[in-house]
């Protein structure tokens, strides 16, 4: 299933990634779909204290990537669940060691190291799999056009898809899942292969 989703949440027109006024989903979709089996693994972020990670540093395991923006009341807190859901599941049957997970703000500089903290702590996520990370402002756009990850500012909010990618163990896109209520068997099979 392809979900896009208008959030209902004020955001500013910072790093919109668009000027559109609304997200195309087809070419949102095919975006999405041609990033399968780009290397991610350069990509440097912040992590919620601050310091600079590289998704490389992930490299061994597979890894979940989810966009968000912390200025989401409804739609990124309700699939953050989801996900942390399916995450807890797939630990289960995979072991948690097995894999990582991040969610990257994507609304630069509002989804800073300590928004991001403050968002998972709301969510009430403290996996050790799992990090919340903020990408430098500067490289929010070549972030999410390697990702495939189109997003629109709105008068509401962001008009983007939900997404999580699914990354192999050398930090190539394997899959990309869609959907608002992801659960452990739509991210466990790319997980698994």
């Amino acid at each position: 299933a392809f979900a896009l989703i208008l959030l209902a949440a004020p955001a500013a027109a910072q790093g919109s990634g668009s000027t559109a006024t609304a997200l195309d989903p087809k070419t949102a979709l095919r975006d999405s779909q041609a990033a399968i089996g780009r290397d991610m693994s350069q990509h440097r972020l912040l992590d919620a204290q601050g310091k600079p990670v590289r998704l490389g540093d992930f490299a061994g395991k597979p890894l979940l990537v989810s966009f968000m923006y912390t200025g989401c009341f409804q739609v990124c807190p309700t699939t953050t669940k989801s996900l942390s859901e399916a995450v807890d599941q797939l630990g289960e049957v995979f072991g948690a060691d097995k894999f990582n997970v991040v969610s990257i703000g994507f609304n630069q500089p509002f989804d800073s190291p300590t928004a991001m903290r403050a968002f998972s702590a709301q969510m009430r996520i403290d996996k050790p799999n799992w990090k919340f990370l903020s990408p430098p402002p500067a490289t929010v756009d070549a972030l999410t056009t390697d990702f495939g990850f189109r997003y629109v500012a709105t008068p509401a909010g962001f008009d983007h898809m939900l997404t999580v990618s699914v990354l192999d163990a050398r930090g190539r896109i394997a899959a990309q899942v869609y959907g608002k209520r992801l659960t452990r068997d739509q991210l466990g099979e790319p997980l698994r292969l």
